[in-house]
């Protein structure tokens, strides 16, 4: 009987939460915080300048899904997928768009802010986040170079 390839869905739903979540944190530190310290201190002046200031705090949540879009756009990695070594990729198997990745991190940040967004794995055989579900994207091991001899 021949190996049957397992199709992206299935690789998909192999990636744990705890892969995803280490690569989130790895994205805040790398990304995120460093767009909030150079805002609060630098541009703002304090942190009480900065927690007074819902305009700066939007800006930063922006710039930091303008920065993940372009990184997702260019190698389907963050800085956190590319530590844990996962991609982003369409269901198709393509790269994302910068749009399609953008639209991606707004309604992830809505389906986190509403809780939807975490619990609908819970309810799905392949494991889809809502974000991943609407904008037809997966999570996979980055696969690995063939050597030829």
């Amino acid at each position: 009987m021949p190996n049957k390839k397992p199709s992206l869905l299935q690789i998909s739903s192999e990636i744990y939460a705890f892969e995803r979540i280490k690569a989130l944190i790895t994205d805040i530190f790398m990304i995120y915080t460093p767009i909030l310290y150079i805002t609060t201190y630098l541009i703002l002046g304090s942190a009480n300048e900065f927690r007074h200031s819902q305009t700066s705090i939007f800006i930063c949540l922006c710039l930091y899904g303008i920065i993940s879009s372009i990184f997702i756009c260019i190698s389907s990695q963050t800085p956190g997928l590319r530590y844990m070594n996962l991609v982003l990729i369409r269901t198709q198997g393509d790269k994302i768009s910068f749009l399609r990745a953008l639209i991606r991190f707004f309604i992830w940040v809505l389906g986190i802010s509403l809780l939807i967004g975490i619990i609908t794995p819970f309810f799905r055989k392949d494991k889809k986040f809502l974000h991943d579900i609407l904008c037809d994207t997966i999570i996979i091991k980055k696969p690995k170079p063939i050597n030829m001899p």
